[in-house]
């Protein structure tokens, strides 16, 4: 049987969007060019929105299990923390888990959900025409062919979906190295999530759920242009880490570690026809602030609902379109803000410590620690409205409904609109949407206009105080025409 969507890498990215179209009931194949999962990787946080964009389907649970939660992260002055309890939402912490267990979770729920993942294939070519795209596919048992309707590629920097498509991937290299390790301690600082910025560089360690196994970040001014590929040994690493903390926290027994250069790529466009991009394939930047794992799980959070609608038949015209136009300038917003980021972290200079040492004594200030709180955990994130709304496109916090048996983001499990309504009158049912829309009561602010249409991804496609025509015309933007009462 033909997949409707083939999706190329199951990194996480790739899993996350099988994860949600096979939850919906697409039939969708993941191809994976490596055989087995790698160990090493780069990101090891989960932030408190894709925490709840993935318990919007139940699914936050599973990795709360094999992760542990970090409520105050080390700021680098041997004092100070972030306190994430100043933030509104359900999960107000990181939660570091490393992306192997990511990725673990993230194909059993795809694969209980009946997707299909086939490592070692590797995508060698694509052909589209006007009704789909066959994907040629190369394994140790031989070629062979797939047609499907819609191809992700999600298959990294490297993409071989994006340069099939012929879609450009525009940025740079940077020429610092930075050093990255998991690996247990003999001598652990306190507390155990630790970091210090000090005139050589700066080393953070934040331990895993096993309370061995620790992930060790180093940026160190004296061995930052030295080649990415020369070997990292144990004393190298031991070296920069007691010459900038000024304690010997003593790493052994690395599960792995590894030097390297980050890049700053953001692709021309996210699709070509009936090929799409998401994640690394789209956009790449340094890892500060853990943003890359972030923004590729919300890439398939958003994409995913609008290629459901869009093989259903449900689709308005454009809805596919609005995946590009919502997502591109957050991944160009992303990249700015993480090159900044990167410059002011491996910068030396000493107006930059200067400012390093005034941004750590600003955060004291509650006001400044949560505005900067609500960028890193993907809280403040909205998607352009198209008009003058001062709701459309925000976030929608979770809050009770009102009758007590559930809360706003458990009613997106099954992937459809909810109509959420604070006080007065419910309001009337909006005829040939019924299978789209769920209504609910819910405890939403009092500043809220009373009556909310939330996205399956919980954003606001709509709001206002009285069901008129404008509702209607936002129920048909975004979840196509209604089915007539006389339709068979």
């Amino acid at each position: 049987m033909e997949s409707r969507v083939v999706i190329v890498g199951a990194g996480p990215t790739g899993l996350a969007l099988a994860a949600e179209l096979a939850g919906a009931g697409i039939r969708c194949t993941v191809l994976e060019k490596r055989t087995r999962r790698a160990i090493l990787s780069r990101a090891f946080t989960l932030e408190p929105r894709t925490l709840e964009l993935l318990d919007m389907r139940g699914r936050a649970g599973h990795f709360l299990e094999r992760g542990r939660l970090c409520p105050n992260p080390p700021l680098g002055d041997n004092n100070a923390y972030l306190d994430y309890s100043l933030l509104d939402t359900p999960f107000p912490f990181s939660l570091t888990i490393p992306q192997y267990e990511t990725e673990t979770v993230l194909e059993k729920i795809a694969l209980d959900a009946g997707a299909t993942v086939v490592r070692g294939a590797e995508v060698t070519a694509l052909r589209q025409d006007e009704n789909g795209v066959d994907v040629d596919v190369h394994s140790d048992i031989g070629d062979s062919a797939q047609r499907a309707d819609f191809v992700v590629g999600c298959d990294g920097v490297n993409s071989t979906v994006r340069a099939a498509a012929g879609i450009e991937f525009d940025g740079r290299n940077y020429e610092q190295s930075t050093i990255m390790a998991d690996a247990k301690l003999r001598n652990p600082p306190t507390p155990q999530e630790y970091a210090r910025i000090t005139k050589r560089g700066m080393v953070a360690v934040f331990p895993f759920r096993d309370d061995e196994t620790y992930r060790i970040i180093v940026f160190d001014h004296e061995k930052m242009m030295l080649p990415a590929d020369l070997p990292l040994t144990l004393d190298d690493l031991n070296e920069s880490c007691q010459g900038i903390l000024d304690i010997d926290i003593q790493p052994y027994d690395p599960v792995w570690m590894s030097r390297f250069r980050s890049s700053q790529r953001h692709a021309q466009s996210y699709r070509s026809g009936r090929v799409l991009l998401a994640g690394d394939a789209a956009h790449t930047h340094i890892p500060s602030g853990g943003q890359g794992l972030q923004t590729g799980i919300q890439d398939a959070m958003n994409l995913g609902w609008k290629l459901l609608a869009e093989l259903t038949g449900r689709a308005s015209p454009g809805l596919l379109d609005s995946y590009e136009q919502e997502r591109y300038p957050i991944a160009a917003e992303t990249l700015r803000k993480t090159d900044l980021s990167f410059r002011f972290e491996t910068s030396n200079s000493i107006g930059a410590r200067l400012i390093r040492k005034l941004v750590v004594k600003m955060m004291r200030f509650k006001s400044v620690q949560t505005a900067n709180l609500k960028h890193l955990s993907g809280l403040t994130l909205r998607y352009p409205s198209g008009d003058d709304s001062k709701w459309v496109g925000m976030r929608v916090p979770d809050r009770p409904l009102a009758d007590g048996r559930g809360r706003i983001h458990e009613l997106f499990r099954d992937y459809r609109f909810a109509l959420v309504w604070r006080g007065g009158d419910a309001p009337v049912a909006q005829p040939g949407w019924a299978d789209r829309v769920r209504i609910a009561e819910a405890e939403l602010d009092r500043e809220w206009p009373r009556l909310v249409l939330v996205r399956p991804d919980g954003y606001v496609a709509w709001a206002g105080d009285t069901a008129d025509g404008s509702l209607r015309r936002a129920l048909s933007k975004w979840c196509g025409e209604p089915v007539s009462s006389h339709s068979s």
